[in-house]
């Protein structure tokens, strides 16, 4: 079964390269020196199944409720996915799902959505964290962010941790998300609007595909394919050789699709990849490990996460920032005073003698401010005028874009 992680906010990049160090793929049947070779790559933004989609689909109360899926307010109305952090009021996405092309915030608005056994409930998003070394490139690794949400999510929706370990290679991850579907033989078909997940295995960092494309991909992503069980499919094996042939893990193998940007992948119950990009490669005749000659999460095609181990720092201090809102002050009927009490009775009472510029002054107290400071290191604008001023100008100004 093929499972494919893909955003609606997508990029698509078509490009040329040729390879600065020979790389000679060692199986007789594809041995070839890349030194004087060109080839090409499409990459785009990206959940995929290797089965029936169906099988796939996740149910409230298994774990994965944290999963939100966030219908964005942008010039395209486009949808991503994310996971909610142990605060209850921050989810982790990938900033392209925020930003235009250039990594310019141009989401004014937008709602998350958590799915859970009772219905859905809908929470308005805040505030937004783009990382601040984030400029649209998809292979540097910045492809990350944080959404404030106005109000604390329920207790009965799950929270998640960030993978804080930096041994994510080799390890079988499990993704999930609200992306795309179909099966990995003709690549992404249908958009339902249902959370699917799956496996897959991180093969690599990102910073192995700088030995076969001249690019600046970061160790701060992690990189897999999408397996059919073919050697002629296997992209790793096919593009870096037997060292990292590896023919997946069967039905449970899915890759990331359009919708599925910004999805988590855990480790071990804790988010250790955010869903990035999806990549083909293959030669100027069209040879490829991909089954066929579209960059649509089929058979044969690379994808990346955002490497969450490698932004730890930066997500803990959002998140400490923040002070969780407090619950307003509200009179009990029943601790009324009454007239016929000794004056030091009513002293007693906490709650009608303390002046409400003491409520106000209390450093635990937030009555009237849910935002946290912002970060020096994210300079778009913090608040829901300043996103609806900045959006309005994008509205006037933005070029067409991609849609996936």
């Amino acid at each position: 079964m093929t499972f494919t992680l893909s955003s609606f906010k997508s990029l698509t990049l078509l490009y040329t390269v040729s390879l600065l160090t020979p790389l000679v793929i060692t199986e007789p049947a594809k041995a070839a020196n890349f030194n004087n070779t060109s080839i090409q790559t499409q990459v785009q933004p990206l959940y995929r199944t290797t089965g029936n989609p169906d099988d796939y689909l996740v149910s409230p109360g298994t774990g994965y409720d944290g999963v939100a899926q966030l219908s964005l307010g942008d010039f395209w109305g486009s949808s991503c996915t994310g996971g909610l952090l142990g605060t209850g009021a921050h989810i982790l996405t990938a900033a392209h799902c925020l930003t235009d092309d250039f990594g310019k915030l141009d989401v004014w608005d937008g709602t998350a959505t958590f799915d859970l056994s009772t219905g859905d409930v809908n929470l308005s998003i805040a505030d937004i964290f783009v990382h601040d070394d984030w400029t649209g490139d998809l292979s540097n690794g910045y492809d990350i962010a944080i959404l404030e949400l106005t109000d604390v999510a329920p207790d009965t929706v799950d929270r998640y941790d960030i993978y804080r370990n930096n041994n994510e290679v080799g390890k079988i991850g499990d993704k999930v998300g609200y992306g795309q579907s179909g099966n990995g033989n003709v690549g992404n078909e249908f958009w339902d609007g249902l959370k699917r997940s799956g496996q897959n295995r991180y093969d690599a960092s990102g910073d192995l595909f700088n030995q076969l494309l001249s690019d600046n991909f970061s160790d701060a992503l992690l990189a897999y394919d999408f397996d059919n069980g073919l050697a002629a499919n296997d992209a790793f094996g096919y593009w870096f050789g037997d060292d990292y042939a590896d023919l997946g893990l069967g039905l449970n193998e899915v890759n990331s699709a359009l919708g599925d940007s910004g999805s988590p992948t855990f480790i071990d119950g804790a988010i250790a990849g955010v869903t990035s990009f999806g990549l083909r490669v293959y030669y100027l005749n069209g040879i490829s490990s991909d089954i066929d000659d579209a960059l649509n999460s089929s058979f044969g095609e690379f994808s990346f996460d955002t490497r969450a181990s490698s932004y730890t720092n930066w997500i803990d201090d959002i998140l400490t920032r923040w002070q969780p809102p407090t619950p307003p002050v509200v009179d009990n009927p029943g601790d009324d005073v009454d007239e016929n009490l000794p004056s030091d009775d009513v002293a007693d009472d906490p709650i009608d003698n303390t002046p409400d510029d003491e409520i106000h002054d209390h450093p635990d107290d937030s009555i009237g401010d849910d935002s946290p400071s912002d970060p020096v290191s994210v300079p778009e604008p913090r608040s829901l005028a300043g996103l609806i001023a900045f959006a309005t100008g994008l509205w006037l100004t933005k070029k067409k874009k991609v849609i996936r």
